[in-house]
């Protein structure tokens, strides 16, 4: 698993008060879906990041049979919205 950070996550359930931090599991109502080298990646939580203010929390499992390497791509889509693309490295 890997978890990614980022802002930008749309609406969330509970909606924590504005400059407040998400004290749980503050879900997005949108739900992404997730890259990983290219291949579909389960996306086990999307929401708000516990004790962070304005933090967007992805949690994305690795498929197992991506391939290994350095700098894998990481691609989320939320809403139409594709996301800049990152890489991670898998052994």
């Amino acid at each position: 698993m890997v978890q990614l950070f980022g802002t930008g996550g749309g609406l969330l359930s509970p909606d924590p008060p504005s400059g407040s931090a998400a004290t749980g599991a503050a879900r997005t109502l949108a739900e992404p879906t997730a890259q990983i080298g290219g291949l579909p990646a389960t996306v086990l939580y999307s929401g708000a990041s516990p004790g962070l203010v304005g933090v967007w929390q992805v949690n994305v499992r690795i498929p197992a049979n991506v391939r290994p390497g350095a700098a894998v791509p990481v691609i989320l889509t939320l809403g139409g919205q594709v996301s800049n693309s990152v890489t991670i490295a898998v052994q």
